[in-house]
């Protein structure tokens, strides 16, 4: 086995790893959704909304961009813009 080999290797199970991480965190995310959508009160439902962006955020600047864009589209009216870089 040469070097290159081994390192496709890895990549496919940390693929494989992410790709498990990104079910729970997309399992977690709508449950916590639904748990949102169910308080009655509108403005527990704001904070909670502001302080699940600002932990996901964080000090990450390019994800802070982000996220204003979005909020800036949502508020404007855009659909169908696609975040993807």
């Amino acid at each position: 086995m040469d070097e290159y080999e081994f390192f496709e290797e890895d990549d496919e199970e940390i693929a494989c790893e992410d790709t498990e991480k990104l079910k729970e965190i997309y399992r977690l995310a709508i449950r916590l959704l639904k748990l949102l959508e169910n308080l009655k009160s509108v403005e527990l439902k704001e904070s909670t909304s502001l302080m699940l962006i600002r932990e996901l955020v964080g000090d990450d600047r390019v994800l802070l961009g982000l996220a204003s864009k979005m909020l800036q589209d949502i508020s404007l009216g855009y659909n169908g813009e696609n975040y993807v870089g």
